[in-house]
């Protein structure tokens, strides 16, 4: 049995991220929390290391986009989060599934609490993972990994549209 090193840690140590929604609950749950409360260790887990992380949005009037690493995104999502509850709430899920790869639409809203009755925003994940096993029958059969992510915010003119929030 060939055994990968990932992030400096034996990947068949890592018994999770069998399914997607693994993946996904731990994508949300790592990101949310009061102030502080975000896992950023146990997040990187489910980022391969060459995983880009794309945050976009619209300044002055023009579309920008950010693309980050895993190390450079936490660098830069520690100051915004800082002092502050963030809880990112999946609120809808599309999965498409070939082969070794997947991609998922997860929309989301942002709360200041998970029952705080005030949507701060929402917007979508568009998330392409890789699986990195295979059964005797040709399907997925290791573990899931984000080998990148891209999102967006609803604003002006721009909603989620509606078959996206459901799961």
């Amino acid at each position: 049995m060939m055994v990968n090193r990932i992030n400096g840690k034996n990947a068949i140590a890592m018994t999770q991220y069998h399914s997607i929604n693994e993946v996904l609950e731990t994508l949300y749950e790592c990101i949310s929390g009061p102030p502080g409360g975000q896992d950023w260790e146990r997040d990187r887990e489910i980022y391969h290391p060459r995983c880009v992380l794309v945050r976009t949005r619209i300044e002055h009037g023009k579309p920008v986009a950010y693309p980050f690493s895993f190390d450079e995104f936490v660098e830069a999502s520690i100051p915004m989060l800082a002092g502050r509850s963030f809880y990112e709430i999946e609120i809808g899920r599309k999965i498409d599934v070939f082969g070794q790869v997947a991609h998922v639409y997860s929309t989301y809203e942002a709360r200041e609490t998970p029952d705080h009755p005030e949507i701060q925003f929402r917007g979508v994940n568009m998330i392409h993972l890789w699986n990195d096993g295979i059964s005797s029958d040709g399907k997925p059969d290791g573990r899931w990994w984000i080998m990148g992510i891209i999102w967006d915010n609803e604003r002006d003119g721009l909603d989620l549209p509606e078959q996206w929030l459901s799961r």
